[in-house]
């Protein structure tokens, strides 16, 4: 196994664990709900936000190196995001959906080429660049 992969564990503890566990239980109860109602957000159906929260969570916990991370939907670019998808389809319908998850990927294979590029001062230089 590469190095790499699952860094956000290397040096982990079992001791650990038990804290760990109880953190993971106070986190779901605030992340179902909240992912729940963030899927809603972007007219998709409810279990949408679940099936992102745990595949952004598994994939950050292969490929990232903190430990310390919440991974999940964001209720704020929802909206938007489901304007710019609803311009093209409607929502809850079967190309709708395709082109959410087509949005979806693409942006994550941009914030992907980001972390490889080693282009992350692009979101501080454009963060603050823009200010009205």
């Amino acid at each position: 196994m590469p190095p790499w992969f699952f860094a956000s564990l290397h040096g982990y503890r079992l001791g650990w664990l038990p804290r760990d566990w109880v953190a993971g239980l106070m986190l779901a109860a605030i992340a179902i709900p909240g992912q729940l109602a963030t899927a809603r957000l972007a007219g998709m159906p409810p279990e949408t936000g679940l099936y992102a929260c745990v595949a952004g969570s598994l994939a950050f916990a292969a490929f990232g190196a903190n430990r310390f991370m919440s991974v999940a939907a964001d209720s704020t670019i929802a909206p938007i995001f489901a304007g710019g998808v609803a311009t093209l389809a409607a929502a809850g319908t079967q190309h709708y959906t395709e082109l959410v998850t087509l949005l979806a990927l693409m942006v994550g294979i941009i914030l992907v080429s980001v972390g490889l590029l080693r282009a992350g001062w692009l979101a501080t230089l454009l963060s603050s660049g823009f200010r009205c």
